[in-house]
């Protein structure tokens, strides 16, 4: 069974449907940061601490997705990893 068919047919799909959605907008809301950052004159602002605490969170999630085999909580949150962590390159590089 492919990713796609698993994903419509657990017992949660509204839900999971939902959470892709709302995760998006979390992913969008980093790749936005992430453009800002690399367009950005000068120091960042963002704290490393904020920037790797948030690392830390999103593998939590994405670790926790696997463990409980939730694809919404994996893609988002693998999602969200990629771009914080490129986030995070970017402002210590």
């Amino acid at each position: 069974m492919s990713f796609r068919e698993r994903f419509l047919q657990t017992k949660d799909k509204h839900w999971d449907i939902a959470g892709v959605v709302f995760g998006g907008v979390g992913c969008l809301a980093i790749f936005g940061q992430l453009l800002n950052e690399l367009n950005l004159q000068g120091e960042s602002s963002l704290s490393m601490s904020f920037v790797l605490g948030y690392v830390v969170v999103f593998a939590f999630w994405l670790f926790y997705g696997l463990r409980f085999k939730r694809p919404a909580i994996i893609l988002t949150n693998a999602v969200c990893l990629l771009l914080q962590t490129a986030l995070l390159f970017v402002i210590t590089g």
